[in-house]
Parts: structure tokens; sequence; C-alpha cells
């Protein structure tokens, strides 16, 4: 799943929660990137991945840190330069 281009922070967080239930949030990967294919990749091409397009790198990184505060696990990866995209995985 992805949404359009630029989207704010309330409709990340909202997506996000719509997509894991609210249930067993601790089993999800929580990452940001600048190139969602590559990750997808470094994941291993994982059937359950979604991601969505921020307007900006600073709202990325506030969702990722959202979450992991959640429990999410997170990536420790490299994630590029503009790193505007916010994904998930299972």
């Amino acid at each position: 799943m992805a949404l359009e281009t630029g989207t704010k922070e309330a409709e990340i967080k909202a997506g996000i929660e719509k997509i894991v239930g609210g249930k067993r949030i601790n089993v999800w990967t929580i990452g940001v990137t600048d190139n969602v294919d590559l990750r997808r990749e470094a994941h291993g091409r994982p059937t359950i991945w979604h991601y969505l397009h921020a307007e900006n790198e600073a709202t990325a990184k506030k969702m990722e840190a959202y979450f992991k505060g959640q429990g999410m696990k997170g990536y420790n990866g490299p994630s590029g330069e503009n790193a505007h995209n916010v994904y998930i995985t299972w």
C-alpha cells in the first residue's frame, strides 16, 4: 500500500494504525528510506510490505520514532538522503 505523495503526519499515523490494527505491534518493523525497492530487497522481499510517502524526511523520521515508541522494531540500516518514505513490514 502506498499513499499519495506528500502524505501528512496524521494520515501516515492513521494509515499505519489501520494496517497494524493495534494488535501485536511488536512483530512489525518500521523504517524510513529514500528507495523503497532497494530497502524491500534488503529485507528479503517480504510479502507483507507497506510504505507511505511523507511530505518530508522530518515527518518520516518522526513517525518512525513514534511507532518505535509504541513497540515496533526498527531497522538499523542506512536510510539514504532525503529518506521521506516510511515503511512497515512483518
